[in-house]
């Protein structure tokens, strides 16, 4: 008897690290964006409609093809995922990367929204872009697609507080046919951490 309370306890005791272990890294990086700010990555306070707009000065440019910041930085794989929603760029297109390919899909994104279509990601192109985020529920974020065929899901602020302020975290990416779960913690404009 004494056996098979020691086996069940050993096997409740296991149970319980499994769960620590895969849950605390994420609530503790969830918790450290709450009331997080800065110019090297994408934050946000009271409505969302501004989160992305207000960024472009702080990255310094555009993200565009042949530009700086558009390599191998979270902030193109963030707008490769709008564009993954959209449908205008397929998951394995999103790879930090603003080429010819993301190019060409800003210029059908654009056009899609009545904007200018240059192909390059400025003040105006966030702008449009962040009027498209709503709660999904008190913790996430999302960008739904046009034709809601697609969205990209964000956590801003810590996902333990309701509606909170600070970093973002890419969550994941949805397209009618499948999704992709981001790694990462915070969305960076001058490196690659969620893939």
């Amino acid at each position: 008897m004494l056996k098979k309370r020691w086996k069940i306890g050993l096997a409740t005791l296991a149970s319980g690290m499994a769960t620590v272990l895969a849950v605390s890294p994420a609530h503790a990086a969830y918790s450290q964006n709450s009331g997080a700010y800065s110019t090297s990555f994408v934050d946000g306070a009271g409505k969302l409609t501004d989160d992305f707009g207000d960024h472009f000065d702080e990255l310094g440019n555009s993200l565009c093809y042949g530009c700086g910041e558009s390599s191998n930085t979270d902030i193109v794989v963030l707008w490769q995922s709008i564009l993954v929603a959209e449908e205008l760029l397929g998951f394995s297109d999103i790879d930090g990367q603003f080429g010819p390919t993301t190019r060409n899909a800003t210029i059908k994104w654009q056009q899609r929204y009545g904007l200018g279509a240059d192909g390059m990601v400025g003040d105006k192109t966030w702008s449009k872009a962040d009027d498209r985020l709503v709660w999904l529920s008190n913790t996430d974020v999302s960008y739904t697609g046009k034709y809601n065929s697609g969205a990209v899901i964000f956590h801003r602020g810590s996902t333990s507080k309701n509606k909170d302020s600070g970093a973002y975290k890419l969550a994941k990416v949805y397209q009618y046919d499948g999704v992709k779960s981001m790694r990462g913690s915070r969305v960076q404009f001058r490196s690659l951490t969620t893939l």
